[in-house]
């Protein structure tokens, strides 16, 4: 049984906002701002999962342990329920948080057909005994979209509107605690085969597509077109919509085309490429 005693705080009350890097700061544990790389990176992550799926995820699970617990033991406690939960059919990624009373949770994001008294039946039969220590869990179909959902499980930054009405850079900026660092606590897992494809295949087609839209702003006219488009359009979409479709597409012949008319034909990115 484990014991409802106090233990060392497992989460950081002053975090490390940054540090000298001559690389892009990652870790969910040393700085914030590698915390909000790492976050940005798994909500991307999970977009374009999703998309491969082409299929919506289908359920949000929340799981709160009610009693403090030791690093160790978090990890011991956890690896059984999920062992348990995968032998039953659920699919789904995981993300651990820490709680400002020491506690930790679980968010749970699920892929597949359940209907709620299914889940119900299968947390309750996985998770271990509340005799060994008291959890609730929350369990919610999602409806329409799942943007929200998506940077609420990770704390990704991102703009929005509290819950008094007020616009705030960074919804969930009071929300978002880092774990200590080498507690051995792993921030994200999953549950059965969650990934349509593994998630280094798919970031590396998310950095070759930006590599290809740099580049393709870096052409001859691109970047001016996708100006002339915005303000063509009265700025209906936003120029850095426009500019990303434009980086990417620019050696398609409507937009060489297009460049050629408003440009001429001297200026064409294409016409210089082959000069």
């Amino acid at each position: 049984m484990y014991r409802s005693v106090p233990v060392e705080k497992i989460f950081q009350t002053k975090p490390l906002r940054t540090k000298q890097s001559a690389h892009q700061l990652k870790s969910w544990t040393d700085t914030v701002e590698g915390y909000l790389n790492e976050a940005k990176k798994l909500t991307t992550l999970l977009f374009l999962n999703r998309k491969l799926a082409k299929e919506p995820y289908t359920w949000f699970i929340t799981i709160y342990v009610d009693f403090e617990i030791k690093p160790k033991d978090i990890t011991e406690w956890w690896n059984k329920a999920k062992r348990n939960l995968e032998r039953k059919g659920m699919v789904a990624i995981w993300v651990r948080e820490p709680t400002r009373t020491n506690k930790v949770h679980y968010h749970l994001l699920l892929r597949g057909n359940h209907s709620k008294q299914d889940l119900v039946k299968i947390v309750e039969e996985s998770l271990p005994s509340r005799s060994l220590g008291r959890w609730h869990k929350n369990i919610k179909p999602i409806i329409g979209s799942d943007w929200r959902i998506l940077h609420y499980i990770t704390k990704a930054k991102t703009r929005g509107i509290t819950k008094s009405g007020t616009h705030v850079p960074d919804l969930y900026f009071k929300k978002r605690l880092m774990f200590k660092p080498r507690l051995g606590i792993k921030k994200v897992g999953n549950i059965g085969k969650f990934w349509i494809k593994p998630k280094d295949e798919i970031w590396s087609d998310v950095v070759s597509k930006e590599k290809r839209i740099a580049e393709g702003l870096e052409q001859p006219n691109v970047k001016k077109l996708a100006q002339y488009a915005f303000e063509f359009i009265q700025g209906y979409v936003p120029l850095r919509e426009i500019e990303r479709n434009f980086g990417y597409d620019w050696d398609s012949p409507a937009i060489q085309n297009w460049i050629k008319q408003v440009f001429g034909d001297q200026n064409s990115a294409l016409h210089n490429l082959f000069d």
